[in-house]
């Protein structure tokens, strides 16, 4: 009787746990980003490689890019408060920096250089390029932007916000909106833009990145932008159409905020979108160490890499062994002693703190001086 009781209850058990973790996830507005945080994204090397994921929608999917997402190239996206940036005449909305500088040819997605006579005096230089947010318990939006020009830290605010989320957001959900924005350049143009954003949760499973393993929504949307501009009060021109295809899989499992995986696709005029950018959420990983310099003779050692922020390496001839190092700081005062280092000397920001050090290193061959530089 024992054998029979118990077998049953494994067995409901186990159904209850599988459901448990094949529903579909509902997104609210804990999925978003608010100020005061700093995301990391690692950018994949090969974004083309991951157009087939594109095709994986519908229910209980299970994504797992691989190896192919591995990167050593990363970015924080920082988001703050308006009143924390040049912008702080958009108070009430929270952005990040979307680029230290760039050109207006560039924001329109224009060419550097176009045929048409007058335009290139146009291309003006822009910098601290910001997005902003303002979310709710409706919906997470973009209601406005900042650029500089002039010199200048130039806000520009949405007459149409572009909706990014709308909640509570579920499997198979669909919606369309507009958002408009315009940009006066005083004695020059007047830039304006419109576009569409055509949304649908497509897919929902689970996604493996290094990051970890997530229940994940899925929401893939399509971006239509259309800018024109007016030189000096002239007839508006319209601009090369855009299109912009955002898939993000987003989580409401262990309070992270933001894509966990984000694929973008860009096309212009009657060209397909295809994607151009592939990145992922990930905690700091320190980059691989560069392969040392060829030693072909005892009598030198190289310290890389130089700068370090985490792990220092010895490259060291086979027959030339360090015995011991030594860091000295730009007092005098020896920071670090070491004996029989080895090929390599770990965890540096609790040995050393940031800063300019003068090394030696005990070899058998001699002493070696050397000049290494830990950044925070």
């Amino acid at each position: 009787m024992k054998w029979y009781f118990v077998l049953p209850n494994i067995v409901l058990l186990l159904i209850v746990s599988t459901a448990k973790s094949q529903t579909a996830p509902e997104l609210n507005r804990i999925c978003a980003p608010v100020a005061g945080d700093s995301l990391r994204y690692y950018l994949a090397p090969n974004p083309l490689s991951f157009a087939p994921l594109l095709t994986q929608s519908g229910p209980s999917r299970s994504w797992n890019p691989g190896s192919a997402l591995l990167s050593e190239q990363s970015k924080v996206e920082q988001y703050q408060n308006a009143t924390q940036t040049p912008y702080f005449l958009l108070f009430g909305n929270y952005g990040r920096k979307i680029a230290d500088s760039s050109s207006l040819f560039e924001f329109l997605g224009l060419p550097a250089q176009l045929p048409i006579p007058g335009f290139d005096t146009l291309n003006l230089p822009l910098t601290n390029l910001y997005d902003f947010y303002n979310l709710n318990n409706n919906r997470w939006a973009k209601t406005a932007q900042g650029i500089g020009l002039f010199g200048l830290p130039l806000p520009i605010f949405y007459n149409d916000a572009d909706e990014i989320l709308n909640f509570p957001l579920r499997y198979n959900d669909r919606d369309t909106s507009t958002f408009a924005f315009e940009i006066n350049i005083p004695t020059l143009a007047q830039i304006s833009r419109s576009g569409r954003r055509i949304s649908h949760a497509d897919a929902w499973g689970t996604l493996s990145t290094p990051y970890g393993t997530f229940n994940c929504l899925r929401m893939r949307s399509r971006t239509s932008i259309q800018d024109s501009i007016s030189i000096s009060g002239s007839a508006a021109i319209g601009l090369p159409a855009r299109t912009e295809i955002e898939t993000s899989w987003y989580t409401n499992e262990g309070g992270n905020r933001g894509p966990i995986l984000q694929i973008i696709e860009r096309g212009i005029l009657f060209f397909p979108p295809t994607v151009q950018e592939v990145r992922y959420r990930d905690r700091y990983r320190a980059p691989k160490p560069p392969p040392p310099p060829p030693l072909t003779d005892p009598g030198d050692v190289v310290l890389y890499p130089n700068p370090c922020q985490s792990t220092l390496f010895l490259g060291l001839h086979p027959l030339d062994p360090c015995s011991r190092i030594s860091f000295t700081d730009m007092r005098g005062k020896i920071a670090l002693d070491l004996s029989n280092p080895g090929l390599q000397i770990e965890n540096i920001p609790l040995l050393l703190a940031p800063g300019c050090y003068q090394v030696n290193l005990e070899a058998q061959y001699g002493i070696y001086s050397k000049r290494f530089i830990v950044i925070p």
